[in-house]
C-alpha cells in the first residue's frame, strides 16, 4: 500500500515513487515532466528537484533544514521540497536528492564521521562531520565512460588499469585514446576510476567512506567499492534509494512550512 509519494529529479529525468509507512518502494514511475506523474489522489507527496528554484543552503550545514521545509508549487498544487546545498569556494552544488541521501544515512547513524561518495553519473564526494555537510568534490567517472560507450563495469585488466592510472596517469590517457580508436573498452574502467581516486586522494586516504549506489548509474556503486577497496580503504557500499527514501520521509514530520 502507497502512503506517500516522493517525486525526484535526477539528471534530467523525473521519478514519482509510492512508499508504504515501512520505507518499501510500492511504486515507480518516470518521465521528462512532473506533471503527469503526480498521484491523482491527495496522497502526499514530498519533493526533491534543482528545477524548482528554491535558494540552496551554504555549507557547511545540515543536510536538511533545521527548523521549516519550504514548499515549491507544481499543477497548482504545494508540495514540501527539499532545497539543495552549495559550497561556495570552489563552487559544488549538491543536489536535493544528493542532500536527501546523506540526510538518510544520518538518520541511521547520526555519529557516522567521514565521507559519503554518491557513485552517481557524475559522483559527488561528501566530508559528513558533527552532522554537516562540510565539503565536497565533484568527478565525472561514469558520464566519461557513457560518452565513450564503454561498459560502468570491472572488465578484464580492470586492476592493472586502475593501478596505472594512479601511479602513471598518462597511461590512463593512452588507454582511453585506444578506446576512442578501437572500440576496445577492457580496461577503460579502472583507467577512469584511477584517474578519479588520484584526484580525490585526500577525500579517502585514511577515511571511513560510505559508497552509494544511484540510479543516474546502475551497477557503478559495485565497481566503486571494488576500486577502493583495491586501495586498502575502509570503504562500504550503501543502498543509496533506501537513503534517499528515508532522508525524505523526514518532511513528513510535521513541522511549520514556509
Amino acid at each position: 500500500m502507497t502512503d506517500w509519494t516522493a517525486l525526484i529529479e535526477e539528471a534530467g529525468r523525473w521519478r514519482a515513487l509510492g512508499v508504504s509507512e515501512t520505507g518499501a518502494i510500492t511504486a515507480q514511475r518516470s518521465g521528462p515532466a512532473p506533471r503527469p506523474l503526480l498521484p491523482d489522489t491527495e496522497t502526499e507527496v514530498v519533493l526533491a528537484a534543482a528545477s524548482v528554484g528554491l535558494e540552496p543552503r551554504a555549507l557547511p550545514c545540515t543536510p536538511l533544514p533545521e527548523t521549516a521545509w519550504p514548499v515549491a508549487e507544481i499543477s497548482d498544487r504545494a508540495l514540501p521540497a527539499l532545497p539543495g546545498l552549495m559550497q561556495k569556494r570552489p563552487a559544488e552544488p549538491i543536489t536535493p536528492p544528493e542532500a536527501a541521501r546523506i540526510a538518510g544515512i544520518l538518520a541511521s547513524a547520526p555519529q557516522f564521521d567521514g565521507v559519503i561518495w554518491i557513485c552517481g553519473a557524475t559522483a559527488l564526494w561528501a566530508h559528513v562531520s558533527a552532522g554537516e555537510v562540510v565539503s565536497a568534490t565533484r568527478a565525472g567517472s561514469a558520464a566519461m565512460l557513457a560518452a565513450l560507450g564503454a561498459p560502468l563495469q570491472a572488465g578484464d585488466d580492470f586492476d592493472d588499469a586502475l593501478s596505472d592510472a594512479l601511479s602513471r596517469p598518462e597511461r590512463a590517457s593512452r588507454d582511453l585514446a585506444g578506446l576512442a580508436l578501437t572500440g576496445q573498452s577492457r580496461r577503460a574502467a579502472g583507467a577512469v576510476l584511477g584517474l578519479e581516486l588520484a584526484a580525490t586522494r585526500p577525500w579517502w586516504l585514511g577515511q571511513m567512506v560510505l559508497a552509494l549506489s544511484s540510479p543516474t548509474a546502475p551497477g557503478w556503486g559495485e565497481t566503486c567499492l571494488r576500486a577502493l577497496q583495491s586501495q586498502g580503504a575502509q570503504v562500504t557500499l550503501g543502498d543509496g534509494e533506501a537513503a534517499l527514501i528515508a532522508g525524505l520521509a523526514q518532511a513528513r514530520n510535521p513541522k511549520e512550512r514556509v
